[in-house]
């Protein structure tokens, strides 16, 4: 587990730095972040080189970011920033295809409404592993920033040229054979209206829902795509009787799939059936690349299909570094992000959403088929997990590894992990794992097998052998 670094009151967890607006989150704190950025990026670019900077629709991001230029400005850098908000995967698609130094994008992804926050972004786009952010969190206690003129700030807009190369990415002759209904939820965030632009000219009838940039996110929680933030799509694709709902987070950057039906498909599922479709229709293979929280499901079809498995530990960071150094086909993470090869080595929620109606169309099959083909040749997945705080945890996740447990809710542990925390892997590759938080005073128990109640009797053990309680 990377230990969080502060200074100032700030903490980089495992995608950036987050905090309440105002609170923890205030311009100063913000120049400071750009400060050690700045330096930073002195020792890897030219005086001179141009930095991106973007922001989502989180309250005042445009004035976070244009406070952000100021510093790079007053650091001898050329910063543009974005005319509008703007999803993270198109912000990183613009660093790469315009070869920008670095950038930064001011959002706090999935975060509930009262936060912000900011994601460094180095030329590759991704998100920046250890070595690259290490010395920016150094900085965090020292720096002072330097103020340059806002107008010095140029602002650039690039978000029709992102829609073309979403369609580029994607089979549309395939997708006009498709006919149907598809609900749309940005959830409020910076995504919004972009599906039906990347559709247009195709039989689908788009409905959308939540399809406007809101700060407050529509009254949605948080803009996190997961089943409890997705009951309103969820029914309107029952009512409306559409092939699929698709939502993407607050930054654009993970994906949320609600199955014909109404069912909300994990992103385990969702993983697995982006890389079926990439090996069976498009016919492409490689590497693929999980976390270690993620699903028993990639491991089968790996090794069906002779493909080399990576597992990393949590955080898109790690899975990013190895699509820039090795040939991975597609890379994916509990959390609903997934990177494809020959985009950007990071997550796309509305490509995720894309290529996964591009599977409908050349399949020909429904979301519950694919589904239920999924579990007849791979079996079934069941997962769950519970954050319980706990005010010791990386003391009791360290005591966890020291001395494991051999047996664990009437199962023998075949296998021990602790790539990130500790993982107990049983013969039927149903696991178990601790993971203390980075950032906050929580000790995170995750669990998968084939079944509902040996999951429930996985998290329950668990939290029993932490010492923990959590709502499971």
């Amino acid at each position: 587990m990377k230990k969080a670094v502060s200074g100032r009151g700030i903490s980089f967890g495992t995608d950036g730095w987050r905090a309440i607006i105002a609170d923890g989150f205030t311009i100063p704190r913000a120049r400071i972040v750009a400060q050690a950025f700045s330096d930073w990026l002195r020792t890897v670019a030219r005086p001179g080189a141009r930095v991106l900077i973007g922001y989502d629709g989180r309250f005042a991001g445009e004035r976070f970011a244009l406070a952000l230029g100021s510093v790079v400005a007053g650091n001898g850098f050329k910063p543009d920033v974005v005319g509008g908000p703007a999803p993270t995967p198109a912000v990183s698609w613009w660093i790469i295809k315009r070869k920008y130094a670095a950038g930064m994008m001011v959002t706090a992804s999935h975060n509930p409404a009262a936060y912000n926050g900011i994601k460094i972004k180095p030329n590759y786009g991704g998100s920046p592993d250890d070595t690259e952010i290490g010395p920016i969190e150094a900085r965090l206690g020292a720096v002072k920033p330097k103020l340059g003129g806002i107008r010095a700030v140029r602002r650039v807009s690039f978000l029709d040229e992102y829609v073309k190369v979403m369609r580029s990415c994607i089979d549309i002759a395939a997708l006009k054979r498709l006919k149907g209904l598809v609900v749309s939820d940005p959830m409020g965030g910076a995504s919004a209206g972009m599906l039906a632009k990347v559709l247009k000219g195709t039989r689908l009838e788009i409905v959308a829902i939540h399809d406007r940039i809101d700060p407050m996110f529509c009254g949605i929680s948080a803009p996190e795509p997961v089943a409890k933030n997705l009951v309103e799509l969820a029914n309107m694709v029952r009512r409306t009787r559409a092939l699929i709902g698709i939502a993407t987070d607050g930054d654009g950057d993970r994906v949320g799939i609600v199955s014909n039906g109404g069912a909300f498909l994990t992103p385990h599922r969702v993983f697995a059936l982006l890389l079926l479709f990439m090996i069976r229709f498009r016919r492409e293979s490689g590497s693929v690349v999980k976390t270690v929280s993620g699903s028993f499901l990639i491991d089968r079809i790996a090794r069906a299909h002779d493909l080399k498995l990576h597992e990393t530990p949590v955080g898109f960071k790690h899975i990013c570094k190895l699509m820039r150094t090795e040939d991975i086909l597609i890379g994916g993470e509990e959390s609903g992000g997934v990177g494809f090869r020959g985009f950007l080595p990071e997550r796309d929620g509305l490509l995720s959403g894309l290529l996964f109606l591009e599977l409908l169309a050349k399949s020909g099959k429904t979301c519950r088929e694919l589904v239920a083909d999924l579990e007849t040749e791979f079996g079934k997945s069941h997962y769950s997990r519970i954050d319980a705080h706990h005010d010791t945890a990386a003391a009791s996740l360290r005591h966890l590894i020291a001395s494991p447990p051999d047996r664990l809710a009437g199962k023998r542990v075949a296998r021990v992990n602790v790539k990130d925390g500790l993982k107990l892997i049983f013969p039927d590759d149903s696991w178990l794992l601790f993971r203390a938080s980075g950032t906050e005073p929580l000790l995170r128990v995750y669990a998968e097998s084939d079944s509902p109640l040996k999951t429930r009797k996985l998290l329950v053990a668990g939290a029993a052998l932490a010492g923990v309680r959590g709502k499971v």
